[in-house]
């Protein structure tokens, strides 16, 4: 058990030191994650388990939205993309659709993309100082 309590110490730490940036592609990272675990499961008829793991991509998608800063126009724009892909979400959970879910998962996949390489420009032209 003290294993357990160091492990998620320092996973906590190591989040800490995460830059915004990061974090919001960790999150795009998990809720892909989430989402390819679901896909998986529903073909394999593990139901309960599919829509835990859409439900979670789903509140990652919640946690992105309330994350915006609405002083920006790409921010609303983001916020209705994250409003479709929610309702989707929902959808395609209901429905058991693992096309849905298909159709979905390249979204996240390419805002993943697109945040993790303007992050690494926001990076290398802000490099942070210890």
């Amino acid at each position: 058990m003290q294993y357990a309590n160091a492990y998620q110490e320092t996973k906590r730490l190591s989040l800490e030191a995460l830059s915004k940036g990061d974090v919001v592609v960790k999150l795009y990272e998990e809720a892909s994650k989430q989402l390819k675990m679901a896909i998986i499961l529903n073909e394999r008829q593990e139901y309960v388990k599919a829509f835990n793991c859409v439900a979670k991509c789903q509140k990652i998608i919640s946690s992105l939205t309330g994350s915006l800063d609405m002083q920006y126009p790409i921010s609303i724009e983001l916020e209705q993309l994250y409003g479709f892909m929610y309702e989707k979400l929902g959808e395609a959970n209901a429905r058991r659709d693992t096309k849905l879910m298909n159709d979905i998962l390249p979204m996240i996949n390419e805002l993943k993309d697109s945040f993790k390489e303007a992050n690494s420009i926001t990076s290398s032209q802000n490099p942070r100082r210890l």
